[in-house]
């Protein structure tokens, strides 16, 4: 796309680096959207659909732009309102042909997003599908991964969507103004200067070994680069043509591996993909040695304050997925033990590093480099994990029962998955290039037999099991819950929480954004797995070595089981005895925290119960001992 001179005026509103790189990659075959299909149990009407997405998205001021492009490149490209800016012409209606079946849906989802924007509007799209068998119906939404990255898209999700099935039609609060990063320099490199000033000043002695390791961390970056990847059959030139499928399993299931394995959710979803690959690259007759397959792995640097703060603020990691690795609890554990090792090696912070580096370079250097990576690939796959809402969402009153992500595919890279948990399910959703991958649907299947193997290896019963009966007098929630939680924000240093945690002599801290809604929760397990083990005091009271940059985000668990305070407090105790956990956070409907019950809270009440209540000195709160207040950070 290109401008004309006025784009030279240094007074514009420009496009940070990273934003611009995903510009720099748009080509014919590779057109850079992502998007998220929403399956929709019920249908809707579309003027009124129409109406209300346009008044939603309308408002925000990335979406009534469009990216322009300076002669040459220039300089980084400028964000332009469109004089003509119609919302109605980017929503759009489509019907399923007959029977309207699953076949149907996915032939009119594979069409539709492997079509490029028109580059003279804002490059974003809704579309509205109506005839889907069971009375239902869905929406495609596409946007330029220039303008959102994961965690935005998410968010704006949340603005397209309700909490409840009588919200309004008038259009939702919006809170931050829908425009991204797009300063001269990247911001994430004043981020990252700002955690290394933070490091040095909680604890000087540890700048020189921050350095080492960020240079470390460098060269493993580095190495990767200047060892492009073999080619597999799922790598090589592009087509036009892309496949989208998808296999969605209950979020409680992978919750329990997560338990029954000490790990991440992201480890269970990365042990199950390289299932997948290992099962589809094997019947296509692909060679795979001890090197594995590289997946780049983005990880969000968002904070919490850049809400519907749209563009990309992303980190990554590569790592190796092990297929010749036949057992896939032995696959599990290969994994996990390598993305703890590139989480303490510092690799996201040099990525972090890398793409703040980036910004003082010229943009034709940038333009440059993002035409290079074609011809040099790094990796064979990418996995970008997002957790989306954990209950329900509603359009026009109608429930969405899934949501689908789905990833953009580019620089030789013909199969790549989008995950998000949403409403009690995770999706593992693949975009697959329609030539290099021609039996895409394979992968779908493939996904779910991958994930029933790791479950059944993990002795973990799968989540619609029949459940023991629950007594009829079984208390609700309400009725042990801890109400005055201490609580960190993402951002707070991981320091923050291994002393909030001995103060309060608790083991789990929920993690909330400014307003208040729970984005994770970390625990003292995590906090141990993220410390300098060799440093470590053997004594539990000590505090081990924590690197003084390492935020909360960085070792908190994103996908968290949650209740409510009118659910039962019987199936409460059946879930953590499942993921092997001591903690649930008790939630509102907008997912706001509103409280904590943990395996203490069960303990007094049984004691309560079964031989009187408790002595008054002996009656404790369960989470911490005289909390009065919601926010607790050491002085």
């Amino acid at each position: 796309m290109l401008g004309n001179l006025q784009a030279l005026d240094p007074r514009k509103e420009r496009l940070s680096p990273l934003d611009a790189a995903f510009l720099y990659l748009e080509q014919q075959r590779q057109p850079m959207h992502v998007g998220c299909l929403a399956v929709l149990d019920g249908c809707v009407p579309f003027e009124s659909f129409r109406e209300t997405q346009g008044q939603r998205l309308g408002r925000l001021r990335r979406y009534r732009q469009r990216p322009i492009r300076p002669p040459f490149d220039l300089i980084l490209p400028i964000w332009e309102a469109d004089p003509a800016f119609d919302p109605s012409y980017h929503i759009r209606h489509v019907r399923l042909p007959t029977p309207g079946g699953e076949t149907e849906l996915h032939r009119v989802v594979d069409e539709l997003f492997a079509a490029p924007f028109d580059a003279r509007r804002p490059l974003w799209e809704i579309y509205l599908i109506d005839g889907y068998e069971g009375g239902r119906s869905a929406m495609l939404m596409k946007v330029h991964h220039c303008m959102i990255d994961g965690v935005s898209g998410a968010q704006v999700l949340e603005v397209m969507t309700d909490a409840t099935p009588d919200a309004s039609t008038a259009p939702s609060p919006v809170r931050g103004n829908g425009r991204g990063h797009s300063s001269g320099l990247v911001s994430s490199s004043v981020s990252t200067l700002s955690r290394w000033q933070s490091a040095a000043a909680a604890a000087p002695a540890d700048v020189l070994h921050f350095a080492r390791s960020a240079l470390g961390a460098v060269g493993v970056v580095g190495e990767f680069a200047r060892q492009p990847i073999s080619r597999l059959p799922i790598n090589g030139p592009l087509s036009h043509g892309r496949r989208v499928v998808w296999a969605t399993f209950p979020l409680d299931d992978f919750l329990a591996m997560r338990g029954a394995a000490t790990c991440k959710v992201n480890d269970i979803v990365l042990t199950v993909i390289a299932g997948a690959l290992r099962s589809y690259l094997g019947r296509h007759g692909a060679t795979i040695d001890e090197r594995g397959v590289r997946a780049l792995v983005p990880v969000s640097v968002r904070s919490a304050g850049e809400h519907l703060t749209l563009g990309n603020r992303v980190s990554a990691m590569i790592t190796t997925l092990p297929l010749d690795i036949a057992d896939p609890l032995e696959r599990l554990q290969a994994i996990a033990r390598e993305t703890r090792a590139l989480k303490d090696r510092g690799q996201r912070e040099a990525f972090d590093f890398l793409l703040a580096a980036a910004g003082v370079f010229p943009a034709p250097v940038g333009a440059s480099l993002a035409r290079l990576a074609e011809s040099w690939p790094v990796v064979h796959t990418v996995c970008t994990n997002v957790p989306g809402s954990p209950h329900v969402r509603y359009v026009l009153g109608c429930p969405v029962r899934e949501m689908h992500p789905i990833v953009p595919l580019g620089v030789g890279v013909g199969l790549g998955f989008a995950i998000l948990s949403y409403g009690g399910t995770l999706s593992i959703c693949a975009t697959a290039d329609a030539g290099l991958v021609p039996d895409a649907d394979a992968i779908a299947d493939a996904l779910a037999y991958s994930a029933a193997e790791l479950r059944a290896r993990l002795d973990v019963e799968p989540a619609n099991a029949p459940a023991p009966t629950l007594a009829d007098l079984t208390p609700t929630i309400a009725a042990l819950m801890t109400r005055d939680t201490v609580t960190l924000e993402p951002e707070d240093p991981v320091s923050w929480a291994w002393e909030t945690m001995n103060r309060h002599r608790i083991r789990h801290l929920p993690v909330i954004d400014h307003t208040r809604r729970l984005v994770g929760v970390v625990t003292h397990r995590d906090l141990l797995a993220a410390a300098d083990s060799t440093l470590s005091s053997p004594e539990g009271s000590a505090r081990p070595r924590l690197r003084p940059w390492v935020r909360v985000e960085d070792v908190m668990e994103a996908h968290v089981s949650t209740v409510t305070a009118d659910d039962s407090a019987a199936e409460a105790g059946r879930r953590m005895v499942r993921h092997k956990i001591g903690c649930l956070p008790v939630v509102g409907a907008g997912g706001e925290l509103k409280g904590i019950i943990t395996e203490e809270d069960f303990m007094r009440w049984a004691t309560e119960h079964m031989g009187g209540p408790l002595p008054a000195a002996n009656a404790r709160n369960a989470h911490g001992e005289g909390v009065s207040t919601c926010r607790s950070k050491p002085t």
